[in-house]
């Protein structure tokens, strides 16, 4: 018998979830595509390498049993079933899963400056690993505490924001909205953590950069106020966006058992996924928890359909993730991601309810992270 053939793009927490689940199966091959000249590593560690707690050696993510390559995949041809590669290689597979992830969400490419600025490295993003090296390096190149303005206020912004704080930094946190943090928190939380962003740094809300200019001794970033501001690092912390090889423009959209829509034998997950179901409607995730229940589940589908395994029925975000903002642990289980909540009333824990629906799709709480987890085993009862 002729083995199947199951490529995976991506080496991220999706892609090698997904090489996990395959690679217990006995008849089928895998090969793990990742990008070129990347060694793949643990993205939701890459924030501590860029605070200095720990060296870029830690970040390595263990590599499932496959072949690995790194050549980057820029485009599928589904008639033919062929993944052509950025060295010109091509591969072909039986069945492909594409999990290649995101890029940091890019400034108004017309932004006066900020190419300037991204040049002379004191403007950077935080997402890759790359990313983060950068910005420990300008931070202890300044040699004392940096003036740091970080642009966004979601999770990465207020850990980033948080953590460089506590060092003695003097921060600016700018956010496009008053409220800052609704589509990660929800809105409850979300007023707490803008409230104790506000006790702790200088907060600049429902502002936008309209230009940034770099200078010999310092970056000027002016706010669509008018307000100037002096640092000697620009963060740019604004989401992500997903990132998929041609044809697709960029997501991959997918049903609820995360098949690709139009494509044959094509599945999605991760972060370069966009869901559509009749219940959460239109979604994202993109956070390393799910990444990897998606790229575990987009597995268990395909070995469904060669009769290899059970069902694994539709997919429900119901992961958790945590952040430690200003000495308070934020939690959250499951999909947060809607702006209205419901609090739950306690003296000893804010803990807020997320529905959709009418049911309970995620939850979320501030120094509770026990009672968050006990919601989130519950959605596998309220939540089919």
């Amino acid at each position: 018998m002729t083995a199947h053939h199951a490529v995976i793009l991506g080496a991220g927490a999706a892609g090698t979830a997904a090489a996990r689940a395959l690679a217990k199966q006995d008849n089928i091959t895998i090969t793990l595509v990742g990008q070129t000249d990347e060694t793949p590593y643990t993205r939701m560690l890459i924030k501590d390498v860029a605070f200095g707690r720990i060296t870029p050696d830690f970040v390595g993510l263990p590599m499932p049993r496959a072949d690995f390559i790194a050549d980057t995949a820029e485009q599928i041809d589904a008639e033919t079933r062929e993944v052509r590669l950025a060295s010109g290689r091509a591969i072909m597979y039986d069945s492909l899963i594409v999990a290649t992830g995101s890029r940091a969400r890019r400034l108004d490419a017309n932004l006066p400056g900020a190419e300037q600025a991204a040049q002379e490295g004191t403007l950077i993003a935080l997402h890759s690993l790359d990313d983060a090296v950068r910005i420990r390096d300008a931070v202890l190149a300044c040699g004392k505490p940096a003036r740091i303005a970080i642009y966004g206020a979601g999770l990465i912004a207020s850990e980033t924001a948080s953590a460089l704080q506590e060092q003695g930094h003097q921060i600016s946190l700018i956010a496009r909205s008053t409220l800052p943090g609704i589509a990660t928190f929800g809105r409850s939380v979300a007023a707490r953590v803008a409230a104790d962003h506000q006790s702790r740094v200088t907060t600049y809300f429902g502002r936008t950069i309209s230009r940034i200019h770099p200078e010999i001794d310092a970056t000027t970033v002016t706010l669509d106020d008018g307000t100037d501001l002096s640092a000697d690092l620009v963060i740019i912390a604004l989401g992500t966006t997903p990132i998929a090889p041609a044809p697709w423009h960029d997501s991959v959209d997918v049903d609820d058992r995360l098949r690709a829509h139009d494509f044959e034998s094509v599945y999605a997950a991760g972060g370069v996924t966009v869901h559509h179901d009749n219940h959460l409607g239109t979604w994202r995730i993109d956070h390393w928890d799910d990444g990897a229940a998606q790229g575990t589940h987009a597995a268990q589908m395909l070995l469904y359909v060669l009769g290899r395994g059970e069902d694994p029925g539709p997919y429900r975000p119901r992961s958790a993730h945590m952040a430690m903002i200003y000495g308070r642990m934020i939690a959250g289980v499951g999909y947060t991601g809607h702006p209205e909540d419901t609090p739950i009333e306690s003296a000893e824990e804010f803990i807020v309810l997320h529905e959709h629906g009418g049911a309970v799709v995620g939850a979320s709480g501030i120094d509770a992270v026990g009672a968050v987890y006990q919601w989130g085993q519950r959605l596998h009862e309220v939540y089919p």
